[in-house]
């Protein structure tokens, strides 16, 4: 034995090379498995380090009315949470034009989600940001810079719109460079920023971040931290729906004070409309009678002015027949002198005519007199009836209006009768319906009594169980302890019993070298020799019996520990589940206790609503009677109008009848009175000419006798006439200049009256427009309030969202790059090891088949073929677990930092948190598997020499006897073949072995290199694959839900006539995500996708057979799934799938699989959609093909689509691929690692078959 392990020793000594080439393959194989399987833990212990780290939230709850403090409480007092803290948040934009970017703006937290300052401070007052260090650094931002901030909409969130940089660094929601999705500017945000909440101007969070008691003891994306965050989820959403009712209510009751305000408002502005109006309309009244009294002047003043022209024309009339008088005079004058003679024999006659005259002028007078006398009398007559007609006529009048004001009034009683009889009918309804509620929330008090009484039994009976469990756990705790303590004994002698042993293996070492020395010395007699023999014999037996002894010991207190350990996890994992129980029963109690209190609440309140409801239904029996009351007293004063009304058309026309027999008696009158006024001017006139006569005779006579006298007067007459015409002339002059001057101050006055008439006409158009106005903004507002009103019956419940650190951006790609890893490293190391193998079965091969003589020589000496084995296995063993250690030590601690710095890249936080820590079990598997290769080949090569005799083991092997090859029948090629290629060719077939083994290795060797560089080529062209020949468009818009056809065809205008830019083609669709279940219990989420029209859509997405490139189509009985989903689902052609919608399974049957890389999508037509779901598609996404799109002007034509009323989002087929192609060229760094890890396998591999096939053709061949 000595002399084999002395032989062991000069071995490894002698053949380092080979030593060294298993050492190094083994080393590779166990680094690079230990190192891509640690990669993926490491990842995830690096990014739990860093949430750890900046405390990052666990839970996340958004609430669709928002959350108040109220809300943080209550999930602060849920039983799990750490922590509960409120935050506000806003999308805004800052910069202009081209440059404008989409900011996310966050209040700044106190315990959750700490930013890591990068340069200057966090923001310490209002006014001041904290931004996104690389947002900063692309847009050219720097410490005490100003950022100018825009936000949509007519309701601002922040205080101020200026703010001042203090400090840039990175924020623990945002692990990589994706800022997630907006609705404005290019539909992504471009960075981050923090301010201080007092520059929120809210009271109402926005959202709520949540931390959970003990996270932080597990690592994030393990089944165990995900277990416990679903958990604690599902207990806040527990509580969502009574904290979503309390918000409900507070919100109605918030908004109808702001009704009841705001229609106190209106009632105050239309009477205050009112008031200002009927002043108006006073004013213009007035300033209408101002101006009729002006017309009337200024047509007074016209008439005294046509007067006066008449007058001026009469005066120049008369004084031209002044003038002709005067001449006619003078004639007359002359003439008078010739007829003075003849006058006084007329005067005679005259004398006689008129006595005659005078008997019948007396005559006549008498008949004038009575004819007066009967035109008086008729005249007092139509006087008085006119005067009664008149009296009449203004009863009549005054009457019609007081009935049409009646009228009115009844009309308006009329109108407030029928509201309040619906208002009546409505608060009847009301009352039944609070009567139904009440008599509901009655019962259901009852039976969450009754269920409450039960819960607080069951929980009195669970209590005394999980207490006797606790008893029970607590002893077999004391027993392990026990144990425990007595495993402590069996420590300490098993401690004993080895130094026991190291003595003993000192004394051996003592003896063992005497020993050697005496075999050195060749003084030293054989007797001594033997002796020293013999105590190193005893001594080594001594040791073995210790070494067994404290192996047994070992092995027995290592299962009594385990078991102790095992039986202690158990009992306290038992126990903490106990106590877990009993916290839940009190919390449960509570929760009971509380639910009674509520009960109790809850009677009262029912009692309470029954009495309201009493005291409701006898107002409504009141104002029931009251307004059967005021029915009837309208029925009767509408019969009365009626009645009033019939008699004053009545006397209406009698008036108009008296008043025509009126007329027709003053016109009689009139025709009496002018025929007496002719007949009195013809008495006055034949009195006058007899007056005339009289004074004519007497004249006359006084004439005749002073002839001379009267003709010389009138002679001086004349001269006066002539100078009395010259000043008439004058004044007529005069008079002429005067009409002239009240001419122009007439036009003058027709002038202002125009004005005036204009500015009463603006003044009444200004009143009916102040009036129309005011009607409007009154029926307006009236209208705001009555939506305001419906909006707020219509309020919905509102809702809670839930989530946790999955809705991050990059957070869940992070996990699925670690997993990717995981899955690499599963994959590839198989065929690692199988090469690691075959090298070390060449490798012993080789050194077996080098070492027969010796080992022949060992054999014939009467060692045993376990001992001469056991060299070559100790050599192997020996070689593989140093590998092992060796590539533990450096694989797990180098290829995981060369794997997470390059995945720093992306995830630039994580970077400055790795953490890579030494994982044993994957340590282990490698070096258990290279155990197994390295020494399974050892045995495999050893074994067959040692089945043969000493004899033949010392000599040479014999070669294997040469036969012809089936070439050498074909004479025509064989011939024309060198010597030195038929050698080759009857080796190969001569050794198949070694034939099959060189091909076996070269192939593996190929096989690794090739799978590397396929892995390569095949990651880096899944994004060409998917953006260039499977999806064809451009751009992708979300559609506004509330968007109008007016708002679409905007958008349709845009899209086909932009100056720049146009879409050649676009289509619309329906796009959703939606949960789909296959074969298995497991539900996955797809995007389920309905073109407008499925011929058009081809050419946006091939839908294909990825072995064969068969086109599909999609038809009105089946879908279309993709290839990864069906994978998932377990499905094929044929096999029906459900997809769930608003918790509602519909089932469809699978038509086609189709190739897709990228996420798992559902395609179907709109007619098998409306079959399925009862309804029709509505349409809220469009792709479009856009030429000339690129990723710079991108951002410009977002902005301007996002402008548009019917655009809620976009994002481009660019933008998209980038983020897909920057994961992939993570991978494809790991798979460098494989290729040049690859490469180094491949040469030792190489290198050792060479070295075996030498040494073969080394031995001479016999032919």
């Amino acid at each position: 034995m000595k002399a084999l392990r002395k032989e062991f020793w000069m071995e490894i000594r002698k053949s380092k090379s080979r030593f060294i080439s298993i050492l190094l393959i083994v080393a590779l194989g166990v680094a690079f498995f230990s190192g891509i399987q640690a990669s993926s833990p490491d990842m995830r212990y690096s990014g739990d380090a860093y949430y750890d780290e900046s405390s990052l939230m666990d839970i996340k709850v958004v609430g669709t009315m928002g959350l108040t403090s109220d809300d943080v409480s209550s999930i602060e007092s849920i039983d799990g949470i750490e922590s509960a803290e409120g935050a506000w948040s806003t999308d805004v934009m800052c910069g202009e034009g081209q440059k404008q970017k989409v900011l996310h703006i966050e209040s700044i937290n106190d315990a959750v989600n700490k930013l890591d300052v990068q340069e200057g401070r966090l923001p310490e007052k209002s006014g001041e940001i904290f931004l996104d260090s690389t947002f900063a650094s692309s847009n050219e931002y720097k410490v005490g810079d100003k950022v100018a901030l825009r936000e949509e909409g007519d309701s601002p969130v922040l205080v101020t719109t200026e703010y001042t940089v203090v400090g840039t660094g990175r924020s623990p929601l945002y692990i990589s460079f994706n800022r997630g999705n907006t609705t404005l500017g290019t539909g992504e945000v471009n960075g981050f920023g923090y301010v201080l909440p007092e520059d929120f101007d809210q009271e109402i969070y926005t959202q709520i971040y949540v931390t959970v008691h003990g996270a932080k003891g597990l690592t994030s994306y393990t089944d165990g931290y995900e277990n416990l965050i679903a958990k604690i989820k599902g207990r806040v959403e527990n509580i969502a729906d009574d904290r979503c009712q309390i918000r409900l209510a507070a919100v109605k009751a918030d908004a109808q004070e702001e009704i009841d305000d705001a229609q106190k408002k209106l009632d105050d502005g239309k009477k205050e409309a009112d008031e200002k109006l009927a002043d108006a309309k006073e004013e213009l009244d007035k300033g209408e009678k101002d101006l009729e009294d002006g017309r009337k002047e200024y047509e007074d003043g016209k008439s005294q002015l046509e007067d006066a022209k008449t007058e001026l024309a009469d005066g120049k009339k008369q004084l031209e027949d002044a003038k002709t008088e005067l001449a006619d005079g003078k004639t007359q004058l002359e003439d008078a002198k010739a007829q003075l003679a003849d006058g006084k024999s007329q005067l005679e006659s005259a004398k006689s005519q008129l006595s005659s005259s005078k008997s019948q002028l007396d005559t006549a007078r008498s008949q004038l007199d009575d004819g007066w006398s009967q035109v008086n009398a008729a005249k007092a007559q139509l006087a008085d009836g006119q005067a009664q007609l008149d009296s009449a006529q203004k009863q009549v009048t005054s009457g019609l209006a007081e009935l049409e004001e009646n009228q009115k009034t009844l009309d308006e009683n009329k109108a407030k009768l029928a509201d309040g009889k619906a208002q009546l009918e409505a608060g009847e309804q009301q009352l039944e319906a609070a009567k139904q509620t009440l008599t509901t929330k009655q019962s259901e008090l009852d039976q969450s009594k009754a269920e409450i009484t039960a819960g607080q039994q069951q929980i009195e009976s669970t209590r005394t169980q999980l207490n006797a469990q606790k008893q029970q756990i607590t002893d077999g705790l004391s027993q392990v302890s026990a144990g425990e303590a007595q495993l402590q004994d069996g420590i300490s002698a098993l401690e004993s019993a080895k130094a026991q042993l190291m003595e003993l293996q000192s004394q051996l070492e003592i003896v063992r070298a005497s020993y050697n020395a005496a075999l050195e010395n060749p003084d030293a007699s054989q007797e001594e020799i033997d002796i020293l023999a013999a105590q190193v014999s005893a001594l080594e037996e001594q040791e073995a019996a210790v070494t067994q002894q404290i192996q047994a010991s070992e092995a027995q207190i290592e299962s009594q520990r385990q078991q102790l350990a095992a039986n202690r996890s158990e009992l306290e994992s038992g126990l903490a589940t106990v106590e877990d129980g009993l916290s839940q029963l009190s919390q449960k109690e509570s929760e009971l206790n509380a639910g009674l209190e509520q009960i109790t609440a809850g009677q009262a309140q029912i009692d309470a609503g029954w009495i309201q409801i009493q005291e409701q239904e006898n107002t409504l029996a009141a104002s029931k009677a009251e307004i059967e009351a005021g029915e009837q007293e309208l029925e009767k004063g509408q019969k009365q109008l009626k009645a009033a009304k019939k008699k004053l058309n009545k006397a209406q026309k009698e008036i108009d009848s008296n008043a025509e027999t009126l007329a027709a008696g003053q016109a009689e009158l009139d025709a009496n009175v002018a025929k007496l006024n002719d007949n009195e001017a013809q008495y006055a006139s034949g009195l006058e000419q007899y007056h005339s006569g009289a004074r004519q005779i007497a004249e006359n006579e006084a004439k005749l006798t002073s002839g001379e006298q009267e003709i010389a007067e009138n002679e001086a007459k004349l001269a006066d006439g002539e100078k009395e015409i010259a000043d008439n002339e004058k004044k007529l002059a005069d008079g002429e200049k005067e009409i002239t001057d009240n001419e122009k101050k007439l036009q003058d006055a027709a002038k202002d009256l125009k004005k005036g008439e204009k500015d009463l006409a603006d003044g009444k158009k200004e009143y009916e427009d102040a009036q129309k106005d005011a009607e409007d903004e009154i029926v307006e507002n009236q209208q705001k309030l009555d939506d305001a009103k419906k909006e707020l019956e219509d309020l919905e419940m509102p809702e809670w969202m839930v989530t946790d650190r999955e809705e991050l951006p990059e957070y869940t790609d992070y996990g699925d790059n670690a997993d990717r890893l995981r899955n690499i490293g599963q994959v590839f190391p198989v065929i690692f090891f199988l090469v690691a193998a075959l090298i070390s079965l060449t490798t012993m091969t080789r050194m077996v088949e080098e070492q027969r003589t010796q080992i022949g020589t060992l054999k014939a000496l009467g060692y045993k073929k376990s001992a001469i084995a056991a060299k070559y296995i100790c050599y192997a063993f020996f070689a593989t677990l140093l590998g092992s250690v060796l590539g533990m030590l450096i694989g797990e601690k180098i290829i995981p930092y060369i794997i997470i710095t390059a995945y720093g890249i992306m995830y630039h936080n994580v970077a400055n948190t790795i953490s890579i820590d030494y994982q044993p079990g994957f340590a282990l598997i490698a070096s258990a598997a290279s155990v197994v290769c390295t020494v399974g080949a050892t045995l495999f090569a050893s074994g067959k020499e040692l089945q043969e005799t000493p004899a033949s083991l010392m000599r040479p092997p014999a070669p294997k006897e040469g036969k012809r090859v089936l070439l050498e029948r074909l004479t025509f090629i064989w011939k024309h073949l060198s010597f030195s290629w038929k050698s080759t060719i009857r080796n190969l077939f001569r050794y198949k072995k070694r034939f099959f083994m060189t091909i076996f290795g070269i192939g593996g060797c190929t096989a690794l290199v090739v799978f590397a560089f396929g892995l390569t080529d095949s990651i880096s062209g899944v994004a060409h694959r998917q953006y260039d020949e499977l999806f064809h468009y451009d751009m992708t818009l979300t559609l506004d839900d509330n968007a109008d056809e007016a708002d679409m065809d905007e958008l349709y205008d845009f899209l086909s006539h932009n100056n720049g830019l146009k879409a050649d083609q676009y289509t619309r669709l329906r796009s959703m995500s939606m949960s789909v279940k296959g074969n298995g219990e497991t539900s996955y989420t797809a995007y389920l996708t309905v073109p407008e029209d499925t011929e058009v859509y081809k050419d946006f997405v091939v839908l294909q057979d990825r072995k064969t490139g068969t086109p599909y189509a999609m038809d009105d009985e089946t879908v279309i799934i993709t290839e990864k989903l069906a994978n998932l689902l377990r499905v094929s052609t044929g096999d029906k799938i459900t997809v769930t919608d608003n918790d509602v399974d519909k089932e469809v049957t699978v038509g086609h699989i189709a190739e897709n890389y990228l996420m798992s999508y559902v395609y179907m037509s709109p007619a098998l959609y409306e079959t399925t779901f009862g309804e029709t598609p509505k349409w809220n996404k469009i792709e479009a093909f856009i030429p000339g799109l690129t990723s710079e002007n991108s951002e410009s034509y977002s902005a301007k689509l996002l402008a548009l009323n019917a655009v809620s989002g976009t994002s481009t087929t660019d933008y998209v691929r980038s983020k897909f192609e920057e994961v992939l060229n993570s991978l494809l760094r790991i798979s460098n690692i494989d290729v040049y890890v690859t490469g180094s396998n491949s040469k030792f591999l190489s290198k050792n078959i060479k070295n075996r096939n030498n040494a073969q053709n080394a031995i001479p061949v016999i032919s």
